[in-house]
């Protein structure tokens, strides 16, 4: 009888501890005021409505792609309609579907516009390499303006080709024709297939 009196009252004793335990728990969390959103880092991109990893986006029209733009990396910034991206690739199709340009560049900047957030612009920077066909055009800033089908390069240009290598300065390319201007500066280097004997 003793031992079951002294269990009863080491039973109330933790009862009575675990009660103050709680209490004074609650009483914490309660008067704890909640974190802002600058208290949880948030300040570092205020104007950023999406951020996107692994970046995808893909136009279909008429069941076939009109274009397709990849990225590591994605802001979305609504007050501005643009879209940064980190590595981006976009490449542009035909009517047909096939492969008529490939971009690529460090960082690029999406303008889309519309409840459909259509692409209107693209503009690359750092290390942007342009594919036409059997051609690589280098430079370290390239814009594409999807109404027109046309991609600007303002600045020096390096184009190499199977037979050919060309620097310039400044280029505008109109794709789905695949017609380039070089703009100034122009400088050509031919080369022929024969091998010497």
């Amino acid at each position: 009888m003793r031992r079951s009196r002294l269990r009863a009252g080491l039973l109330v004793v933790v009862a009575f501890a675990l009660a103050g335990v709680g209490y004074r728990v609650w009483r914490n969390v309660a008067e704890r005021t909640p974190r802002s959103l600058e208290e949880l880092g948030v300040e570092m991109l205020p104007e950023v409505a999406q951020h996107i990893q692994n970046f995808h986006r893909v136009k279909v029209k008429n069941g076939r792609m009109a274009w397709e733009i990849k990225a590591n990396d994605a802001r979305y910034f609504e007050k501005d309609n643009a879209i940064l991206v980190e590595a981006p690739e976009l490449s542009i199709y035909t009517a047909s579907g096939t492969l008529q340009a490939w971009l690529t560049g460090k960082e690029g900047r999406l303008v889309v516009e519309g409840e459909q957030k259509e692409l209107t612009s693209v503009e690359l920077t750092g290390a942007v390499v342009v594919w036409l066909e059997d051609m690589e055009l280098r430079t370290d800033l390239a814009s594409y303006d999807r109404p027109r089908d046309l991609i600007t390069a303002p600045g020096a240009v390096t184009i190499t080709g199977r037979d050919l290598d060309v620097h310039a300065e400044g280029m505008e390319v109109d794709v789905t024709p695949q017609r380039i201007r070089l703009l100034a500066d122009v400088h050509t280097v031919l080369r022929s297939h024969e091998e010497p004997s």
